[in-house]
Parts: C-alpha cells; structure tokens; sequence
C-alpha cells in the first residue's frame, strides 16, 4: 500500500490555536492542548494518512541564522507560557497516536521538506499541513500543501493560478519580492508585478543577474544581486536533512485514523 505521510508543522498549528484562546495561565493551555488535538484529529480523518508526524524546531539559531544576522529578526517573541507548555502538546499529539520530529539546528520547514522528499523517492504522497506558503515551493503530483484554518488545499495548478509562477519560479520570486514574515527583504524596488515581468522575461533569478540586456527592471536586480542570491538561498528548503529515524517511525496505527 502507498505511503500517505501527513506531515503538520507543529509551531504553525499550535500557535494559531493559541493566539486565537489567548490563555491567561498553565491551566487555561490544557484547553488550547485539547483544541489542538481535536483539529489534528480531524486533520487525521480528512486525509487517512499511513503515516504522521507533528514537525517541530529547536528554539534556538539555525543554519539561516548564520547566513544572516536578521533573519526572522522581525517576529515577535514566542509568549512563555506556549513554550513551557510545549510538551503538553507533544503528549498530547502522541495520545492520538501522532509523534514528533524535530533536528537540531534545522527549522521545520527543511525536516518536513526531506520527509515529503524521501516519501515522494518511494513512491508515495506527502499532504503538509500549515498556513505558511514557503511550502509551495515543493509542490509537485506526490506533495501537496493544506491550509487547515482555511480549508485550501494547494497544488501546483491553484499556486500558478494565484501566483502567475510556476513552482520552480516560487523560490526566485520570493528572492525578488522578500518574505516579510522572516524578514528577507527583497530587492529594492521589486514588487509581485514587477518580479513577475522579470520572471517572464528571464524564467528565473540568475538569468536576470546576468542579462546584458538594456532593463531597468533587471538592472535594479544587478544593483543588488549578493542580496538576491543570499535572500533564495534563505528561501530555499533543504531537503537532504539527516532525520535519524526511519520512516516506520511514524506509520500510524489503525487506531490512530479511526
């Protein structure tokens, strides 16, 4: 039977629910723990995965970090009450039979990029469960991206039709137009129409770098390309992360899709 690995970015869910709660103290977070579980819950009923895990990252620097001093510098911190309540959580997801991953020094977003990469070498599906769009860049037939608080499921014909991209363009046009929720700025004077333009005219990043071309539009990215090509490569997912765990790891039990 082929592999259906549901693959939730833990911080992403968690804290939406818990923003949406605004608990006051510990005892209010049970409640949020439960909302939590019921959404996995249905979650887990809505796909019928084989496989699951609940994809969380170390609170501390990341390889990004060293690549760049103000990356995600923007965000405000994470309330205490969340992170000393984190286990709770964990626990909780694991009595629904759904465990947790996470890899040192990598963000979640690289660990569930190599999970869905390594399900889609075998043969199977990858459904990612999250509202954070740095996901698309990895859509193809075997991966898909869904937006439980929406209810959206995205593929690479919805992300084009949203977008005017293509997947493989996703990654270029986030290092022409900057990703304001981790703080990459972008180039100077690029905007989703103007990156668009470019990306129709050069089919990606680097060709507009090296373009001989009279543009002004792809003059402006000459004037900044260290900072274009640092910000894809922040942009980029790793998918060639060491998880230290086989896949069997997370196979649900029957129980567990009930």
């Amino acid at each position: 039977m082929p592999i259906l690995f549901l693959a939730v970015d833990g911080f992403n869910l968690i804290r939406r629910i818990f923003e949406a709660r605004q608990p006051r103290n510990a005892r209010d977070v049970e409640s949020v723990v439960d909302a939590a579980k019921g959404s996995l819950s249905r979650i887990l009923t809505k796909f019928s995965p084989s496989h699951a895990a609940v994809v969380f990252e170390d609170r501390g620097r990341t390889w990004r970090h060293l690549l760049s001093r103000d990356y995600k510098a923007n965000r405000s911190p994470t309330p205490d009450l969340l992170l000393n309540g984190l286990h709770e959580f964990v626990a909780g997801f694991q009595e629904i039979g759904v465990t947790d991953c996470k890899v040192p020094s990598y963000e979640a977003d690289d660990v569930i990029g190599t999970i869905a990469s390594v399900v889609a070498g075998l043969g199977g599906r990858t459904v990612i469960v999250s509202t954070d769009k740095v996901y698309l860049q990895l859509l193809s037939s075997e991966i898909t991206l869904f937006d439980y608080f929406n209810d959206r499921l995205w593929d690479r014909q919805s992300m084009r039709d949203h977008f005017g991209v293509s997947v493989d363009q996703y990654v270029d046009y986030l290092a022409l137009i900057g990703d304001k929720s981790n703080n990459l700025k972008g180039v100077p004077g690029i905007g989703p129409k103007s990156a668009l333009q470019l990306l129709s005219r050069y089919s990606d990043l680097e060709s507009a770098i090296t373009s001989a071309a009279d543009d002004k539009l792809a003059n402006k990215v000459q004037a900044s390309k260290e900072d274009a090509r640092r910000c894809r490569q922040l942009a980029q997912l790793k998918t060639d992360v060491e998880l230290g765990r086989t896949l069997k790891s997370f196979r649900l039990s029957s129980s567990s899709k009930d």
